[in-house]
């Protein structure tokens, strides 16, 4: 019973790993349709040409979406054990760019815990699962990210747990943002949607279900409402996904 994970560890840190792992998930129907279910997905909120930040990259899931979608993506993803799949997989792709660095409330430097490639890693250090591996990483803000590369159509947010610090790091209002919502920890989005209004206008909101297979919602709502719904915690919520009026 204990042969196939040990497999898939030593898998995991050879040098076939890219490649094992994209041959798998195009065998996998699981995998296949998940990777449809996000590219129908973002296709409602991107054209092809449009400029993406995928902050949080782990091994480009959401970034593959969205280079299915015809978009140019800046995929940041600090995790040493994650950048060579996305430099396997992206590295030859003229509308993608990899970023090795965390994204943060200033620009510096901090320590990162994670457990192989695994989408738990995190800078807090009290984030409730097993990290065992650690790695000092280069910080970065969005505001840094966007002065070097320009403002994107949409920006997603997956950073277990530090998504509040990352929008500190946001003085300018993005078309569509993209962050993970922790329903244990609800406060958390609050602090974040409170943040976004102070740097723009918040047109409308709404909840991505599970695997990105629709929305919560069958409208967008305005923040008052979006906010009120929010602290009934619908079953199978994922992200939220926030819209921002252009500035003035």
């Amino acid at each position: 019973m204990m042969l196939l994970p040990t497999l898939k560890s030593k898998v995991k840190k050879s040098a076939f790993f890219p490649v094992a792992r994209q041959c798998y998930r195009w065998v996998k129907p699981t995998a296949r349709r998940e990777r449809s279910a996000l590219r129908r997905f973002y296709s409602q909120l991107v054209n092809p040409g449009d400029l993406c930040f995928d902050i949080g990259a782990n091994v480009g899931q959401t970034t593959e979406a969205l280079l299915d979608c015809g978009a140019r993506v800046i995929a940041v993803e600090p995790n040493p054990l994650c950048i060579p799949v996305l430099q396997w997989q992206f590295g030859a792709n003229s509308r993608a760019t990899l970023v090795q660095k965390a994204v943060g409330a200033e620009s510096g430097s901090a320590v990162l815990n994670f457990r192989g490639t695994e989408a738990t890693a995190s800078i807090l250090t009290d984030w409730g699962f097993e990290n065992h591996n650690s790695h000092t990483v280069e910080l970065t803000t969005l505001d840094d990210l966007i002065s070097q590369f320009g403002c994107p159509r949409l920006c997603k947010v997956d950073v277990e747990g530090y998504e509040v610090e990352v929008f500190k790091g946001l003085s300018q209002p993005i078309p569509v943002i993209d962050f993970e919502i922790h329903p244990s920890v609800l406060r958390w989005a609050r602090e974040v949607l409170k943040r976004l209004s102070t740097i723009g206008q918040i047109t409308g909101a709404n909840i991505a279900a599970q695997h990105h297979a629709g929305w919560i919602f069958p409208e967008w709502l305005k923040l008052e409402e979006f906010c009120e719904r929010l602290e009934t915690k619908p079953p199978g919520m994922e992200d939220a996904i926030i819209k921002m009026a252009a500035p003035v």
